[in-house]
């Protein structure tokens, strides 16, 4: 199988086109556009889609509200949207979710720093008030809950996991901020350790990534924000084979 991959388009920065690859399958790894947007550019692609929602999907919005509606705007499409989901398609199990990270854990004694800097915290909503710390650990939880509980699950064909949040700390080595690196990277590399995955998508750190970690191949090729901060490695054509 041939995946094209790419995350951080951030439609609402500037439009983009993509050209046309012999790509069977499109991977993309969140933050998109904002809202609707995202999902609605990538229906315009003629083959099936893969799609789990970044952080920027929810700015301005409510999150339990907004993933209803992506999912509904989704159903019948070339997208699948997954959060906390699992699709299988030409013998090959998908695994999807936006996994927000878990701020660094307890011993965390820089977070309330980590939350004055970080803009999800003002700008995505999670029930009656503004995400928090608390509010986004709980994120965090019912994804890694959800990831381990369907990866214990026998499957004879590969295993492709696909998240917003990247899983360990490698993805983002030359972060300009430790303390923000926990917003962006979650440290689940005894996960990796425990089951066998064939590659792991992800987005969110701006910095392309193509490393193994315990034999899974973990990647991800953003395009940042248009004009002024794009990634210079980018390439929206970029194909892994499985």
């Amino acid at each position: 199988m041939r995946i094209q991959y790419f995350s951080d388009i951030h439609l609402e920065f500037g439009p983009l086109e993509i050209r046309t690859t012999d790509a069977d399958i499109i991977v993309a790894a969140g933050d998109i556009g904002v809202g609707l947007q995202g999902l609605q550019w990538l229906k315009s692609f003629a083959k099936p889609v893969i799609y789990v929602a970044g952080n920027h999907e929810f700015y301005g919005q409510e999150y339990l509200s907004s993933i209803s509606k992506l999912a509904n705007a989704a159903s019948g499409s070339n997208v699948q949207f997954l959060e906390q989901r699992a699709w299988v398609h030409d013998g090959v199990r998908f695994l999807g979710c936006s996994l927000w990270s878990d701020l660094g854990g307890d011993e965390n004694e820089h977070l309330e720093e980590l939350v004055s800097i970080v803009n999800d915290f003002r700008k995505i909503s999670y029930r009656t008030e503004f995400l928090n710390a608390k509010s986004y650990r709980l994120l965090h939880r019912k994804s890694r809950n959800w990831l381990f509980s369907e990866l214990v699950k026998p499957f004879s064909g590969k295993t492709v996991v696909v998240t917003h949040h990247a899983p360990t700390p490698w993805s983002w080595p030359d972060s300009p901020s430790q303390i923000k690196r926990h917003a962006y990277c979650n440290d689940l590399r005894e996960v990796l350790h425990s089951f066998e995955v064939a590659a792991w998508f992800h987005g969110h750190t701006h910095a392309v990534s193509d490393y193994r970690c315990s034999g899974t191949r973990i990647l991800c090729n953003p395009r940042g924000y248009f004009p002024s901060q794009l990634v210079g490695e980018f390439d929206p054509g970029k194909i892994l084979e499985i």
